[in-house]
């Protein structure tokens, strides 16, 4: 999952060899950000002076042929092209909440309606026009995405309005925009899936209200009656896949093959002029990180997302002078889940013990020696969240769970459990324990931790090892509750920084699968536990009501709450808040963030400072900005 863009002063480069003995420092500088380059006879042309395909290229991962579809909805998806293909009505930018508008012109609310105006120059990349009917096809065919939950209906009165028509007691109206800026209302284009659309709507259109409040569905509609219809369609759907994604994104795939993905600028893009880059190539370096690693030393790559251990990255840096490497702000933990369905890991005095066994200082130092190591167990959101989500008097009776071996050995001779003379544990039965603990194999900043971690409890005296996993069969395995303690990014927000996000996913989402949750008979979150103040807390009941809470007082309160019980209910551990990033190449593309500090930073930038430059690293992150930094014609070949 995510889990999950700092400053950059280009070195500079004299264009011609003319020119590269007489220019000083000064002019050289003076000359980073023009996009043309000089002849010799002095005319000036926009043709890059290095990068002159105007090529950006990256390493990513998608389907390989013949499992790659031009459908987003068939197997196996498209990607990491996702993000620079398709678009939404507005974009959420995962760690700094900015929304942008982009098939979106504007909004308003007015009442229980969101009434928004959509961009009259908008098309899809065969030059269709994309309109109103586009949204509303979107919200039919693909109805159980979140907002349908929530509205009545979607109309498109004109080509270029929606009306999203909320139930009576609707979200508040920042929630409302962040739900929908989630969904990639440009993936199905009515004039490709009209058939499709017409089959689903003419369903619908039979099911009857529900009228249970309590109870969410598509549009507030019981489809019990016609939900193996509904579900036909669907998979007729997804046999419908055209060569290439039909999309309205900056770029559209051209050529796939196993190692190399190649994409041109969408001709027919609504912001064009801001596009610099004619070609975008993506290589598949394979699962292991040595290979994107070679490609980047080399040149071969402008950009890669990965954030290594500090002596690969120094090697990095010391291999390559155009390189840099940039830190990012990210709201997400590296950690493990306990499998509370699982004995001991069922008693929570138990999973406590285990906590203070861990030094995960040095958990970290294996893991990313830039992130942060909280007191926290797990809290439901990452620690930097907790700073604005829980109250003063929360954090004040929130357990530290720091690094206590002392701590861990009596809480475990409380338990009946006794050490012997090898120097392991015991259980009250004399039992000698095993554990594993679970990890995707590919997942390079959770295994070594995970190793770690596995050596540290084996070294206090209870043996554990680490399995690493196949990430095809890990997630499948973990959700079933196949491990007693599995790796992932924990303590998450995935989409908007908004509390509600990360606390889902620890509640109703993988982690909760991963912990073994209990559900009761319609599927809701069976979890009724005391809060600080000692009064119990129907967790689903909690939950379900966040989108409606009005102010920050009322999300503080309840985020208060549950972040203690998760605290203290310790569900499994955070070894670290994440720091991610991402590599540049300043010699073949120019607009990296904060270029001025590049030099004084050693090409190893720290964290952005102010808004303004977090904000700009954000957006240079797929998972978190998509294709922003292009959109905004931020970057552009040099």
């Amino acid at each position: 999952m995510g889990k999950r863009k700092i400053g950059v002063m280009l070195s500079i480069l004299c264009i011609s060899s003319t020119l590269l003995a007489a220019c000083s420092d000064s002019a050289s500088k003076s000359s980073v950000n023009s996009n043309t380059a000089q002849t010799k006879d002095g005319i000036t042309s926009d043709r890059p002076a290095v990068n002159k395909d105007k090529m950006f290229r990256m390493t990513g991962t998608w389907p390989k042929p013949p499992l790659y579809q031009g459908n987003l909805y068939a197997a196996g998806g498209v990607g990491i092209p996702f993000h620079y293909i398709y678009e939404g009505l507005f974009q959420n930018v995962r760690s700094t909440d900015k929304v942008y508008n982009i098939l979106a012109e504007s909004y308003e609310h007015k009442g229980n309606q969101t009434v928004i105006k959509l961009r009259q120059n908008a098309k899809w990349n065969d030059g269709k026009p994309f309109t109103s009917k586009d949204v509303w096809a979107f919200y039919t065919l693909n109805h159980g995405v979140e907002v349908t939950h929530y509205v009545k209906s979607i109309e498109y009165p004109d080509d270029y309005t929606v009306i999203f028509n909320w139930f009576d007691k609707s979200p508040s109206d920042e929630v409302k925009i962040k739900m929908i800026g989630q969904d990639m209302v440009a993936s199905i284009p009515y004039h490709i899936y009209k058939a499709f659309v017409d089959r689903d709507a003419a369903l619908l259109a039979k099911a009857k209200p529900h009228n249970d409040p309590n109870k969410k569905t598509p549009y507030g509609l019981d489809l019990t009656q016609i939900a193996e219809e509904v579900g036909k369609v669907w998979q007729d759907f997804m046999k419908s896949n055209p060569k290439f994604p039909i999309t309205t994104g900056p770029f559209m795939v051209k050529k796939v093959t196993n190692s190399d993905l190649l994409m041109e600028k969408n001709p027919y893009y609504w912001n064009l002029e801001n596009i610099h880059f004619d070609k975008f190539a993506m290589k598949d370096p394979g699962p292991d990180p040595a290979a994107g690693f070679a490609l980047l030393r080399s040149g071969k790559i402008d950009y890669m997302e990965h954030t290594p251990p500090k002596d690969i990255l120094d090697s990095i840096l010391a291999a390559n002078e155009d390189l840099v490497h940039y830190k990012t702000f990210d709201p997400a933990c590296v950690g493990m889940i306990f499998n509370t369905t699982k004995a001991p890991f069922n008693n929570v005095e138990f999973r406590k013990a285990l906590i203070y066994a861990l030094d995960r200082e040095k958990l970290r130092d294996v893991g990313n020696i830039y992130g942060e190591v909280p007191k926290t167990a797990l809290t439901g959101m990452a620690p930097s969240e907790t700073k604005k989500w829980v109250t003063d008097d929360v954090k004040s009776k929130l357990t530290d769970y720091s690094y206590n071996p002392e701590k861990a050995a009596e809480i475990l001779n409380k338990l009946g459990w006794s050490k012997g003379t090898d120097g392991k544990w015991r259980d009250p039965q004399g039992k000698l324990p095993e554990f594993i603990i679970a990890v995707n194999s590919s997942w390079v900043i959770g295994v070594n931790p995970g190793q770690v971690a596995a050596e540290q409890l084996t070294k206090f005296g209870i043996p554990t090892k680490l399995l690493a996993v196949d990430g095809s069969i890990f997630y499948k395995k973990a959700e079933q509750g196949e491990y007693q303690m599995a790796m992932d990014f924990t303590d998450t927000t995935w989409g908007t920084m908004f509390p509600w996000s990360p606390l889902r996913n620890q509640y109703w989402g993988l982690l909760a699968r991963m912990a073994g949750f209990q559900k009761d008979k319609n599927g809701a979150l069976d979890l009724k536990i005391p809060g600080p103040d000692g009064q119990v807390l129907d967790m689903e009941k909690e939950l379900q009501n966040m989108p409606y809470l009005k102010t920050e007082k009322e999300l503080q309160e309840i985020s208060s709450k549950i972040a203690w019980i998760t605290n203290e209910n310790a569900y499994g551990v955070d070894f670290f808040q994440n720091v991610t990033g991402f590599w540049a190449n300043k010699k073949t593309v120019k607009g990296w963030p904060m270029e001025d500090q590049i030099e004084a930073s050693d090409r190893n930038m720290m964290l952005g400072t102010t808004p303004e430059d977090r904000q700009e690293t954000a957006d240079l992150i797929p998972g978190f900005g998509n294709h922003m930094a292009f959109n905004q014609g931020r970057l552009s070949p040099r």
